[in-house]
């Protein structure tokens, strides 16, 4: 037991936590660049390390999260950052610890915060762990963060959940911020309003 408490100490919430951020924001300033976020990570135990470094860095007694089908992992997230645990549809940060069958993946899509018109950026943020995020499946990000067009080749399941984020049509400027991370700690990020070839 102690042994576990000084596990999860290990990462400092401020000098890791900015580091982390840094690494996110990057990711979503550059869509599809691939940041790393490993060494902070390792600094926590078991298979949901990545997604515990960006929930210690984002998430506090303010903020609402949601986590699917996995308990431990949302009271992990609860005890270090005191967050709430919310409802689907009013929750600010959605963490999903392993991939989903595409007709479960649509249904938090199409479920979460797109945000309103008045205040779009009040959509969620949905961090998806994925067993890798480099691949060989080919695609070309347009949008907001792109100098005309880029291709990059990715982890086929986080081309196929961006295209049904993309197939739901939902109306500019809403959305759904996307955020793959894999048991390594890289990340990337896809912004709401960047879409997919």
């Amino acid at each position: 037991m102690a042994e576990e408490i000084r596990s999860v100490y290990q990462f400092d919430f401020v000098h890791d936590g900015q580091k982390v951020f840094r690494e996110l924001l990057s990711a979503m300033a550059n869509p599809g660049q691939i940041r790393k976020i490993g060494e902070q990570a390792g600094k926590f135990k078991g298979d949901y390390a990545s997604l515990l470094a960006l929930g210690c860095t984002l998430l506090d007694n303010e903020e609402k999260m949601y986590v699917e089908k996995n308990p431990r992992l949302s009271s992990e997230l609860h005890n270090l950052t005191l967050c709430r645990e919310a409802d689907l549809d009013q929750a600010d940060y959605v963490f999903l610890s392993s991939e989903m069958n595409y007709g479960s993946m649509e249904q938090i899509l199409k479920n979460v915060k797109h945000g309103t018109y008045a205040d779009p950026q009040e959509s969620a943020t949905i961090f998806l762990l994925c067993s890798e995020t480099e691949g060989e499946e080919e695609m070309t990000l347009r949008g907001p963060g792109v100098d005309g067009e880029k291709k990059v080749r990715v982890y086929p399941y986080i081309r196929k959940v961006i295209r049904l984020r993309n197939d739901l049509e939902i109306e500019y400027p809403l959305g759904v911020d996307l955020v793959f991370v894999d048991g390594s700690g890289n990340l990337i990020g896809i912004p709401r309003l960047v879409k997919i070839d």
